[in-house]
């Protein structure tokens, strides 16, 4: 999918504005961000889709220095039927903003998300090492809490939090790894076609028995036709100790043949087999395609 939307749809991201997932959804929506709208958590964002109000959702599903986002795989999973229909590709480049006429040896804490914390931990504890991290629900959320406040405080998050909470950047790139690269996917309630002349990945998650080889006789049906896979993650089940679910991301749509061959194969050996998508490999506009 290279190519804009070319009907007006409702897409819904994790907000508040300012965040890496606005860039992401603006990407997608080929520039227009009259089409996006702000959800204050993902589960917000998966209950739109679900329940209509959202016509699609961009989320993070993992980054290429800190893994999997958890929480979105765990929704894809559980609660909400949902399927995913794309993916984006963002560079991710994390500044440290603070209140106009601060500078960085009068920071005493550092409010962020989770992974923007940890894709700068090497930074933050050479040039911050007495500061004090505070997690928010965003990256945007912790500049606007920064904005709000008369502490000495700075946030990490994208440029475009700055401009939108009028904050003054003083580090511009603090994040350890300067080729830092989030994959977000488009969950949609129903299944995109793909064109025959688009590459195809398709994600899939299921659950294993508790016998000697289970998930090698799984992959093995991937590695006999020739499918390549790129992203095998696992998340606990939720259920016993032990248990977990696995996801698989391959390259190939659920229309070729030795596609639709190992999936019926995968499913005969796998516990609650969910293909969440078949969908376009992401290509940049104007570059080659990306992969992570």
């Amino acid at each position: 999918m290279s190519g804009g939307l070319h009907v007006m749809i409702k897409i819904g991201y994790l907000g508040p504005k300012g965040t890496f997932s606005e860039e992401a959804a603006i990407l997608y929506a080929d520039g227009s961000a009259g089409k996006i709208t702000n959800c204050s958590s993902l589960e917000e964002v998966f209950a739109g889709v679900a329940d209509g109000r959202l016509d699609e959702g961009v989320v993070p599903v993992e980054n290429s220095t800190e893994g999997a986002v958890g929480a979105v795989l765990d929704l894809l999973a559980g609660p909400f039927n949902l399927v995913v229909r794309g993916e984006v590709y963002l560079p991710v480049r994390q500044s440290l903003l603070v209140r106009r006429g601060l500078d960085l040896k009068q920071v005493e804490r550092v409010y962020s998300h989770y992974q923007a914390l940890a894709q700068c931990r090497s930074y933050l504890r050479r040039e911050l090492p007495e500061v004090s991290l505070a997690e928010c629900s965003s990256t945007a959320e912790a500049a606007r809490r920064v904005a709000k406040s008369s502490r000495p405080w700075a946030a990490l998050a994208p440029e475009r939090a700055a401009r939108e909470y009028d904050l003054q950047i003083i580090v511009p790139v603090a994040n350890d790894y300067p080729d830092n690269v989030t994959r977000f996917w488009i969950v949609g309630r129903e299944q995109k076609s793909c064109s025959p002349e688009q590459k195809s990945k398709t994600s899939l998650v299921f659950g294993v028995g508790d016998r000697p080889g289970a998930l090698y006789a799984i992959l093995r049906e991937f590695a006999v036709r020739g499918i390549n896979l790129t992203r095998i993650e696992s998340r606990p089940a939720k259920k016993n100790l032990g248990d977990y679910l696995f996801f698989i991301d391959f390259i190939g749509g659920q229309d070729q043949p030795e596609v639709r061959e190992a999936l019926r194969e995968v499913a005969k050996v796998t516990l609650g087999m969910k293909v969440l998508g078949s969908y376009p490999v992401w290509e940049a506009p104007g570059k080659e395609t990306l992969e992570l």
